[in-house]
């Protein structure tokens, strides 16, 4: 990665979400190959981020030995982690990952970092024109865009996309570390249940 851009210039952030209404749990604390998603997902931004943290207002995330960082403004969902990163963040860049999406590799954050050019933001986009704000390289810059829409009360990640000017990185087949289940989103039981079958099937 040295060869385009110098690995202190990055920040990696896992965001975890809290306690999920659907599954009934912290969906960071989930096993999957025996180990937490949240630790999948620190292993795959300590690949390309200087140092990682872990947005979560849960102190049990201390455990993982990262700097965990407490959302500023409660219950705003994913834009309030994202604000509270970029407001403590030290760096230009900023890669965010949330931790139930397990299949994302370290790959697909290269490839954003390399095209986000003089972009506020580098985001996935897949299926067409579906975009993926939370597995995303933002600039710190951005900060001040979520703390405008959070002032006005509007909390959706698309209203934040919108007015930020963002590069967007199709990925399809043709990226060599694509995957049809790439971007998959444990929201679910059944969804948690797939995981694990799909992890055990790739072992196969």
């Amino acid at each position: 990665m040295e060869h385009y851009m110098n690995r202190k210039d990055i920040s990696g952030f896992i965001l975890t979400g809290g306690k999920s209404s659907r599954m009934g749990t912290d969906k960071g604390m989930l096993l999957l190959d025996r180990k937490p998603l949240v630790l999948h997902a620190l292993e795959t931004l300590d690949e390309v981020a200087e140092q990682t943290m872990i947005s979560a207002n849960d102190s049990a995330y201390a455990q993982f030995s990262h700097p965990v960082v407490k959302d500023v403004f409660r219950d705003i969902g994913p834009m309030g982690g994202i604000y509270s990163c970029l407001r403590q963040s030290v760096t230009e860049f900023n890669v965010f990952l949330s931790c139930d999406t397990p299949f994302v590799p370290s790959a697909l954050f290269v490839l954003l970092l390399q095209h986000i050019g003089n972009s506020s933001c580098a985001l996935p986009v897949h299926d067409g024109n579906r975009i993926e704000p939370l597995c995303a390289i933002y600039r710190k810059s951005c900060a001040e865009t979520f703390a405008e829409l959070i002032e006005k009360g509007c909390y959706k990640m698309h209203d934040a996309v919108d007015r930020l000017d963002y590069a967007a990185v199709e990925i399809d087949n043709r990226s060599t570390f694509y995957d049809r289940h790439l971007f998959f989103n444990i929201n679910t039981l059944d969804d948690y249940k797939f995981a694990l079958q799909y992890i055990e099937d790739k072992k196969l």
